[in-house]
Parts: C-alpha cells; structure tokens; sequence
C-alpha cells in the first residue's frame, strides 16, 4: 500500500484510489479500509487543508472546495484516478470531478454533504434550515472560543446524543483543536454555487451509499444527487449513521463492490 499520508506517493503500480477523509478527522481514518484495497490498488488517503501533515491553511481564513480541490491536484497528475470520499471528503471528490472529469475514473462517496443542493428545494427547505442552523451554532462557538463546546454540539449531531463524553479525553481535546476548521467548511459548504446541470454533465460511475440511521440532511443530500448524476447507484446500510466508514468499516468496504473487488479486512482491524 502506498504511504496513505503522502502527498508525493510511489508510482502506480495499479489504479490508484485516492481517499478523502471526513471534517475533524485526517487520512487515518481510512488505515482499515486502504490495507484491504492495497491489494489490487495503489490507495493514497491524504490530508485535507488544514489537518495532520497537510497544515497548509491560516487558521481561521476563508476556505473553499476550490481550495481544497486545487490542493489536492499533484495527486491527479498521474492519470485517472477512482475517488473514494466520506462527508465532507465526498464534497470534495465531487469538486473535483466537477473541474476535472477526465481525471476521475469513478466516485465512491458516503454521504457526501453538498448541503448547497437542498436549498435549492421546496422538498428539502427543511432539512436545509436543520444544518444550516447546525453550522451557525458550531461557529457561534468557535468564535466566541468555546471550542470543546463545539466539538461536542458537532460529534453528537452527526454521532448521536452522548458521543461526545464517550470519547477519550485526549481525543476530545484533538478534536476541539480542529473545529475552526471544521467551522471554515461549514461556510465553504454553505456558500457552494454549482449548479444542477453541472453534476449531471458528470459521465463516470458514481456509487452513492449512506446509512439509514444519518441525520436527514446527508440522507436528501443523497435523494438529490440520485437524481442529478447520470450514471449513480445507491447503497442504504441499514443501521449504521453517517460515521459509517468509522463506525462499521467491514460493512462500507463489503459495499464498495468492484472498487473493493474480493477484498476484506486484516483480521486485527
């Protein structure tokens, strides 16, 4: 398996899958996932802007998903490549394909959260005001300061109720570090522009999955994209949330069909 940190990996020796990484997290969390799919891939999980060795953001400054994007465009040089993204990690694979789709053999995104697509819906006004008021109350505390605050309103809305103090104190303290620029992707999310016909201009497969159990706003997020991508397919894993890939990473790589192939999980993990 390639160095799954590296900005500047090996050369191929397979098709690469490039994995993208969930807001508050880094390119570890896909460790699970990415030694199973080492088998027939080279698979790079790098870190966003902003996290773990790729510290290249000023804290507190704007961010966009061009600027995540761009970021990540050494990674594209080599030929095509299949995106295999998580929340905010899927909004960016989808940035990417939309500015350049002859670079992307194929999107893999759970839940990826375009929040921007259900403002646009009578249907989805709802769930739209739901995270719109979400990121305003997790920013609201950032700047006042109140980061463990933030932490903890953002793990339990997407973890559910009491997440937050289950987690080691150590890791809470990380986690709270990392909410300014969990705040800045918030309002990169919020303020997205592209339009419908632009994701339905995108030819390459797509292979939608999301858990039953997410909050509404990633699950319509999901409904609206079915609906635009020409070539996408839906996966619903019953039971599991929106940390899925996380949570349950058996369950997402046993999903992942033909990106997956025949692989599975080293008995440790």
């Amino acid at each position: 398996m390639s160095n799954v940190l590296s900005m500047n990996p090996p050369p191929a020796r397979h098709e690469r899958v490039l994995c993208l990484h969930s807001s508050a997290s880094t390119g570890r969390q896909w460790q699970p996932i990415a030694a199973a799919l080492s088998a027939h891939h080279d698979v790079v999980a790098p870190d966003l802007l902003g996290y773990g060795d790729a510290r290249r953001w000023l804290t507190g400054a704007p961010v966009s998903l061009d600027d995540e994007a761009q970021a990540l465009a050494p990674l594209l040089q080599r030929g095509p490549v299949h995106l295999l993204g998580h929340s905010y990690g899927g909004a960016v694979a989808l940035q990417i394909a939309l500015r350049w789709p002859e670079r992307v053999r194929s999107l893999t995104l759970y839940e990826p959260v375009r929040f921007a697509l259900l403002f646009r819906r009578p249907a989805t006004q709802a769930a739209a005001e739901a995270i719109l008021g979400v990121g305003r109350r997790v920013g609201m505390e950032v700047l006042s300061g109140s980061l463990a605050n933030a932490a903890g309103r953002f793990v339990d809305y997407w973890s559910g109720d009491g997440a937050w103090q289950r987690i080691p104190a150590h890791q809470r303290a990380k986690l709270a570090e990392r909410m300014r620029k969990v705040q800045a992707e918030f309002e990169a999310l919020f303020a997205d522009r592209v339009p419908a016909a632009a994701y339905q201009a995108l030819t390459m497969p797509v292979h939608l999955i999301g858990g039953s159990r997410s909050p509404l706003p990633a699950r319509q997020v999901l409904d609206v994209l079915a609906t635009l991508l020409p070539h996408a397919t839906r996966t619903t894993l019953m039971g599991l949330g929106h940390m899925g890939p996380v949570d349950d990473a058996q369950r997402v790589l046993a999903a992942l069909g033909p990106l997956a192939g025949a692989s599975h999980l080293p008995r440790a993990a």
